[in-house]
């Protein structure tokens, strides 16, 4: 059963020389046990096999059927293959039809029968040089037409695959870690697709690789016209190749791609986000910055407009979506970096702006509850970076957040930089950046309040009361979030660096 994966052309992508081109686990006990037919569309078989571009079920492939009672979700069970086009399972309770999901054994479903995709599903490691094998688990299919157990399943691809074939890469590049296809999507907006990679060691003898990656194209949905590309190798030095998609690109489910670089890959000097944030506050007259770092009382307070007077060379306000990428956003009812309580929280994907340019990025939280809480941030990017955000001196006058970040390689987990009490933080800090907050308050109705929490003023206008309220990067003892606040409060200032 085979169905034929597209090949589509991606102009002027790759300059001249690029085209785009176990054991099954045990049978539930509810229910009657079921067999049913599940097929992939002619000239497709789901271990990826790229001589033909094709797909093949494999011993332990595992289906999820979402069972419905009309339009109501009654619950989910998982069918196992057993060869050829079957799977064997158990109905669910009450439900007369089903719709079908692969792979199985890692989608969940909500409440209401919504796909659950885990954190990591889009992570991959490719072992060696051109193999797929990594791919089979990163293949995601559906029939989401319902119907009933004795009509076939017909599932359809909706991931897409790109496959990289790279040479001219200098040896400088040593052992690789991670190769990143990175995407300009609309004027500014960057998606990317990481992938990890063991067992390839450039050398004067080894200056290629072939590499395959899945993608989700409701993520990389395109590139835009006139938009850029860049595929940066991680390893013992990094390197970049970059070019301009003249008349862009729109990525399809289902469809593979080729693309071949034969050179033009130039060294790359990785940037930590947080060495853009200006090192103090601006001062009370708001021509300059402050000169000590943790002072609650030396920094200048400015409301909405009085703030758009200040004019320092070099920097800007910055908006939330910056401030995001410093502290993260509070999400609803959770906050990632929290000081009195403990908790974690993996796999968060949020969109930030570095440098005028909006990227998506993921984060890993662990917050220990003794006011230190610790951050793995742009996972997915070349900016791949450790953070430790640390409450200090709370409720006198130099009460203060301190962040340090330091960039880190693409294989290093947050476990590594929290285990033994932050150890990983004692040795190699060399080339650690550093930036203090002081918790100098707001002053309101003529009225201080300082000692006990921050607020830093961004461009950002609240969206319920947009002529009347802003959005505000805020700490206090317990938190450190977003935070939304009148106007004609007077905040401190802290800018962030111009665009080169």
């Amino acid at each position: 059963m085979k169905f034929k994966l597209f090949i589509f052309t991606l102009l002027a992508l790759f300059i001249t020389s690029c085209t785009l081109e176990p054991f099954p686990e045990p049978i539930e006990e509810d229910g009657q046990i079921v067999t049913i037919s599940a097929t992939i569309p002619p000239e497709t078989r789901v271990t990826y096999d790229d001589t033909d571009r094709s797909l093949s079920w494999q011993t332990g492939d595992t289906l999820l059927l979402a069972g419905y009672d009309g339009t109501t979700y009654k619950g989910s069970k998982k069918f196992h293959w057993t060869g050829d086009d079957s799977f064997q399972g158990t109905e669910v309770p009450g439900a007369t039809t089903y719709k079908a999901y692969y792979p199985g054994n890692v989608i969940t479903l909500d409440k209401n029968g919504n796909v659950q995709l885990p954190a990591y599903f889009w992570q991959q490691t490719q072992d060696g040089n051109n193999s797929t094998a990594h791919l089979r688990d990163k293949l995601f299919l559906s029939d989401t037409v319902a119907k009933a157990t004795n009509n076939t399943f017909s599932l359809t691809l909706r991931s897409s695959i790109i496959r990289l074939n790279l040479s001219g890469i200098p040896q400088e590049v040593g052992e690789l870690d991670q190769l990143i296809y990175m995407v300009e999507t609309a004027s500014g907006v960057f998606k990317s697709v990481p992938l990890n990679v063991s067992g390839v060691t450039f050398s004067a003898t080894v200056s290629s690789i072939t590499a395959f990656l899945a993608f989700d194209p409701l993520f990389v949905t395109n590139i835009a016209a006139n938009g850029k590309v860049r595929i940066i190798l991680l390893g013992e030095q990094p390197y970049e190749w970059s070019a301009t998609s003249i008349d862009g690109k729109n990525y399809i489910a289902g469809n593979r791609y080729t693309g071949t670089v034969t050179g033009g890959w130039t060294g790359k000097e990785l940037i930590n986000p947080l060495s853009f944030v200006a090192e103090y506050n601006v001062n009370p007259d708001g021509n300059g910055f402050v000169t000590d770092l943790t002072s609650c009382t030396a920094s200048g307070y400015f409301n909405w407009n009085s703030a758009d007077t200040i004019n320092i060379s070099g920097y800007h306000l910055p908006s939330m979506e910056e401030w995001y990428g410093i502290f993260p956003e509070r999400d609803t009812y959770v906050t990632y970096v929290l000081f009195k309580n403990e908790g974690s929280h993996y796999g968060i994907s949020k969109n930030v702006i570095v440098q005028g340019e909006t990227i998506n990025m993921t984060s890993d939280f662990y917050n220990t509850g003794n006011n230190v809480s610790y951050a793995l941030r742009y996972k997915g990017t070349d900016m791949v970076s450790a953070w430790k955000y640390e409450l200090l001196n709370y409720n006198t006058n130099t009460c203060h957040i301190k962040i340090t970040s330091r960039n880190v390689a693409p294989s290093i987990i947050i476990d590594s930089i929290t285990v033994n009490n932050g150890a990983f933080w004692t040795t190699g800090n060399e080339n650690d950046i550093v930036r203090c907050f002081p918790a100098s308050g707001y002053i309101y109705y003529n009225i201080t309040h300082r000692g006990g929490a921050g607020y830093f003023r961004s461009t950002t206008v609240s969206s319920s009361n947009p002529t009347t309220s802003a959005l505000y990067m805020y700490f206090d003892s317990g938190t450190a979030r977003s935070h939304s606040s009148y106007m004609n409060t007077r905040t401190s200032v802290r800018l962030f660096a111009n665009p080169d």
